[in-house]
């Protein structure tokens, strides 16, 4: 009998970037950064072994590129000793490749899966060292509410692990201002962003602000939260505009929500931004601030489809 194995993992979006890697062969990160997994945008992968030739992957019922996927599978068998061709099918329920980290949940959701269906030892800390192999945001895409990713020195010391796991009330307003492929992808965006000479000072605050974070999510203080948060990001997105081909994720409709965000909080109300690599803008407020805002954003932007998220679950099996 063929054995099956599901695993469900959510996207999670950072609050302190990573953004940059010391080693991009094990995607070590310049930086250590700091998540909280959403409720609202999951992957459910299920793998089985095959006779086929090759790994195949069908992504959301469509048989798609398996190449990246198969070196991944690759590093299990370097591990654990080769092992048959697998069929990976996935269901993706966030829009790919558009900034809202379909990657993390992907590649935490195929770890799990894998990890089941070797019946290796559910050992999160290897199972978030392994994803992040995969995608580097997925390495906290294994634990729910909030995770911090040490960025480590080697393949050993850089991985995830659950930081904070209350819920303290926070919203994530997900502004869906496109679905298409975005045009740079973010290994290339990090490698160029890199090469801004603001770069380094950019690295050396977010070291601060990772500090400033831990301690205002202990508190409970969105207001504290979101300010560190829309910092960091803002920060991250002006680096790719510093360097020596500068680019640019952001949209018209990107720049406008972050204005409109800000003059919400001018006006009284919590409102935030971040965003990732990627058009679409994440606004940050609190459970007593959501229904409001969120009525604010849509008399706005009619245009704009936007998701209401909470905090979310981490991996589990299906």
């Amino acid at each position: 009998m063929t054995k099956l194995a599901t695993a469900r993992a959510h996207t999670n979006i950072a609050l302190i970037k990573y953004w940059g890697k010391e080693n991009v062969a094990l995607n070590i990160p310049t930086t250590s950064s700091l998540s909280l997994t959403l409720d609202q945008f999951y992957t459910t992968t299920s793998v089985e072994f095959t006779d086929s030739s090759k790994d195949e992957l069908i992504l959301n019922g469509i048989s798609t590129d398996s190449t990246r996927v198969s070196k991944f599978l690759d590093l299990f068998r370097q591990q654990e000793g080769n092992f048959s061709k697998i069929l990976v099918r996935s269901e993706n329920h966030v829009p790919t490749a558009a900034g809202l980290a379909s990657s993390a949940s992907s590649f935490s959701a195929l770890t799990g899966a894998m990890f089941n269906l070797l019946e290796l030892p559910n050992d999160v800390q290897e199972m978030s060292r392994m994803a992040r192999k995969g995608s580097g945001s997925a390495s906290r895409s294994i634990f729910g509410n909030f995770a911090v990713w040490n960025k480590g020195e080697d393949d050993q010391s850089s991985y995830a692990e659950s930081f904070y796991d209350e819920d303290i009330n926070l919203t994530m307003i997900v502004a869906e201002i496109s679905s298409s492929m975005k045009k740079m992808s973010s290994t290339k965006g990090m490698q160029l962003a890199q090469t801004a000479p603001t770069y380094g000072a950019w690295v050396e605050k977010a070291a601060h602000q990772l500090e400033e974070m831990k301690a205002a999510i202990r508190a409970k203080d969105i207001e504290k939260i979101g300010l560190i948060a829309q910092d960091n990001a803002l920060g991250m997105h002006e680096q790719n505009r510093n360097s020596i081909e500068p680019f640019d994720y952001f949209t018209v409709q990107t720049r406008r929500v972050i204005d409109f965000a800000k003059q919400c909080y001018e006006s009284g109300l919590l409102a935030f931004v971040t965003i990732d690599a990627g058009p679409n803008v994440k606004i940050i407020t609190d459970r007593a601030s959501e229904t409001e805002l969120l009525n604010k954003f849509k008399v706005n932007f009619p245009e704009i489809p936007f998701e209401v998220a909470h905090a979310g679950e981490g991996l589990r099996y299906v």
